[in-house]
C-alpha cells in the first residue's frame, strides 16, 4: 500500500515539475537561465561575496561543475570574479549591476507564473503546501 502512495507521489511530483519547467521556460529573455543558475544569482546576491566552494556546496555539485556554471554567469556579465588579497587561490564572486537587474526582473516574472500555477489552490492549501515543502527539505 505504501509503495503505491509513494509511486503516485513521485509520479505527480515529476509531472508537476515538468509542467512547471515548461511554463517557466517560455520564450522570454528572463528565462534563458536554468533554474540552478537563477538560484545561484540569488545565493550570491544574499551573500554579497561568495566563494566557488560555497556555490558548489549550495548547489550540492562538484567544484568543477560550479566553475562551469559560474563561467556562464560571468560571460553573461551577471557575476564578477575578484581574487582574494590574502589568498590568491580563493576567488570571490559577486553580482554585477546587470546581474542584480536581471535577477530582480526574473524573480518578478517567475513569481507571476508561480502565482498563476498556485491559483488552483486555496490560501489554506498554499500554506499547507509550504509546510509540506519545508518538511521535505528539512528531512
Amino acid at each position: 500500500m505504501k509503495t503505491d502512495v509513494t509511486d503516485e507521489i513521485m509520479s505527480l511530483f515529476f509531472s508537476g515539475f515538468r509542467n512547471l519547467k515548461k511554463k517557466l521556460n517560455i520564450n522570454n529573455p528572463l528565462f534563458h537561465l536554468p533554474f540552478a543558475q537563477m538560484e545561484t544569482l540569488h545565493f550570491v546576491a544574499e551573500k554579497k561575496l561568495a566563494t566557488m566552494k560555497e556555490i558548489a556546496d549550495f548547489l550540492a555539485i562538484t567544484p568543477p561543475s560550479a566553475t562551469v556554471l559560474m563561467n556562464n554567469l560571468v560571460k553573461l556579465g551577471y557575476i564578477q570574479r575578484a581574487s582574494d588579497k590574502h589568498d590568491r587561490r580563493t576567488v570571490h564572486l559577486s553580482l554585477t549591476k546587470t546581474g542584480a537587474g536581471f535577477l530582480q526582473k526574473g524573480v518578478k516574472q517567475r513569481c507571476k507564473i508561480f502565482s498563476r500555477l498556485l491559483g488552483n489552490l486555496k490560501p489554506k492549501e498554499q500554506l499547507q503546501f509550504i509546510d509540506i515543502l519545508k518538511k521535505m527539505t528539512a528531512n
